[in-house]
């Protein structure tokens, strides 16, 4: 027998993402008006789970909710923008020490499929999936639940600042992006702290000028 509280789980966490997807493919933009009734119908799912969902993404600071003016997806500006890739290098720098001594053959083999995916992704929401996913992985190599919960909060404002910056199609920058991950990568490979904390400081830096236009 299925347990309906993990039904209801279940049906909150495909609102949650689906909220985040719609962001993701610009279907759902900064500062426009949504609402619980019209994001159930967008998603297919109950209103009870979207309006928990919505309540979530409030208290993570996605979301800012008002009786009169509806939902909507919080802007982010440039100052705000520039502390949370401040915060992000953080986290990261942090978890560099413990990643380099807990990464597996098997983490490594995830990782190099995360970039593959990221190289031939077919669309911005395939990059971000793949992306966010590359990026957790490392810091959830320091074993830290805490760590976790606030970096995948702080992944959900910087959706905002990052991917719907429509910069248009860059393939230098592309690529960029690309030597990058695999810097990270061969650092984590050679359990090299420094070398791995260097690539994660030179990546968030080029992506923040990417994003901020500086």
């Amino acid at each position: 027998m299925t347990d309906i509280a993990t039904v209801k789980l279940s049906a909150v966490q495909l609102a949650y993402d689906g909220i985040i997807e719609l962001v993701v493919k610009r279907e759902l933009r900064p500062g426009e008006r949504t609402s619980v009734y019209l994001l159930a119908d967008q998603l297919g799912i109950g209103r009870t789970p979207v309006r928990e969902a919505i309540n979530r993404l409030h208290t993570e600071g996605f979301l800012s909710v008002s009786g009169r003016s509806g939902t909507m997806v919080n802007s982010i500006s440039v100052e705000q923008a520039h502390q949370l890739f401040a915060m992000r290098s953080c986290m990261e720098e942090f978890s560099a020490d413990y990643a380099v001594k807990k990464i597996t053959p098997q983490a490594l083999e995830t990782l190099a499929d995360y970039i593959d995916q990221l190289r031939h992704a077919g669309s911005t929401a395939d990059f971000v999936r793949a992306n966010t996913a590359f990026h957790a992985a490392i810091v959830a190599l320091a074993g830290n639940p805490t760590l976790d919960r606030f970096y995948a909060q702080l992944q959900i404002q910087l959706l905002v600042a990052i991917y719907l910056a429509d910069r248009g199609i860059n393939s230098a920058a592309a690529e960029a992006r690309h030597q990058e991950h695999l810097a990270i990568f061969a650092a984590l490979q050679k359990r090299d702290s420094a070398a791995l904390k260097t690539a994660m400081r030179d990546h968030i830096a080029t992506t923040q000028d990417a994003v901020l236009d500086v």
